[in-house]
């Protein structure tokens, strides 16, 4: 049933042949460019990785540096499905030396939260080397299924929800339901900066194409319980959709620039004091100092 709507949204929303799928090497991405494929596409993948870099834990911090980044799990299988299905495959390595002017131009996109900031920040040099008009990605399916370890924590079971009602029976205006919560997330301001990296495709004259977001696919998700989108294996009614998923061993989620090390490469923003002006010990209070100071 969601390879069909997928398909359907595909069909009926990119008129071109060719298409751009932002890949990475989970199930939402390669369920959208295999939908792509099944619905007679001709799929042009591109996947990213954040060039090696040096790296502190923290501000300040005396333990030795490390280095991070480099190809990722998300590039890596990216790249070994693209190969499989015959797709097209473009590598972009996003360069690193940049940082302090990507970060201000990620500001004058009116990025707001940390996630902001991270989610959209690849793209900067994704969006340029894209050739195709029409970009599809996984955006959304996400929401879906209750990925987040909060949502585990209060869904996941029966028992689960009930401790977590329990826990705040003192304040009903915390409490939501699976599909309140669900809702939540799709809230404008919400999914993962969409808004923000919206901004990014319209400066690059490109069409964004997001069919997880279409109102079939979220009625056909809504009807299922957490326990029933989630077991006996994590989004099973995507993999079970798609027979080529046998092709390649795909793990269970991870935020894709967490898994990147995008929040590693901006905790370096830290010892930047332009950037860093209040000395804060995390990019997430560093984030709130910019948007007071951009609201002012």
């Amino acid at each position: 049933m969601i390879k069909k709507l997928l398909v359907d949204h595909i069909r009926n929303n990119v008129p071109d042949s060719e298409v751009a799928v932002l890949l990475s090497g989970g199930v939402d991405s390669i369920s959208v460019a295999l939908a792509a494929h099944h619905a007679g596409k001709k799929v042009h993948a591109y996947s990213f990785y954040i060039k090696a870099f040096e790296y502190y834990a923290k501000k300040d911090c005396p333990k030795k540096l490390v280095i991070t980044g480099g190809k990722s799990y998300d590039f890596k299988t990216a790249e070994k499905f693209a190969k499989k299905m015959n797709w097209n495959f473009t590598p972009i390595e996003i360069p690193t030396e940049n940082l302090v002017a990507d970060w201000y131009r990620l500001v004058d996109l009116k990025c707001k939260k940390k996630t902001h900031f991270e989610c959209v920040f690849p793209f900067l040099y994704v969006y340029p080397v894209i050739k195709e008009k029409y970009v599809l990605t996984g955006w959304g399916a996400d929401g879906y299924f209750g990925v987040s370890k909060k949502a585990q924590m209060r869904y996941s079971s029966k028992e689960a929800n009930e401790k977590y009602h329990k826990y705040f029976e003192k304040n009903p205006q915390n409490i939501h339901t699976f599909n309140e919560a669900r809702d939540i997330y799709f809230l404008p301001d919400n999914s993962a900066g969409l808004k923000w990296h919206n901004k990014l495709v319209e400066q690059y004259n490109k069409v964004h194409v997001t069919p997880y977001l279409d109102t079939k696919v979220k009625d056909y998700f809504y009807q299922f319980s957490w326990e029933e989108l989630n077991i006996p294996e994590q989004k099973h009614h995507v993999r079970s959709s798609y027979d080529e998923f046998s092709l390649l061993k795909v793990k269970k989620h991870e935020n894709l620039h967490l898994g990147a090390g995008v929040n590693k490469l901006f905790e370096t923003l830290l010892n930047k004091d332009e950037i860093n002006f209040n000395n804060r010990k995390k990019m997430q209070y560093v984030c709130w100092d910019w948007k007071s100071k951009n609201e002012i």
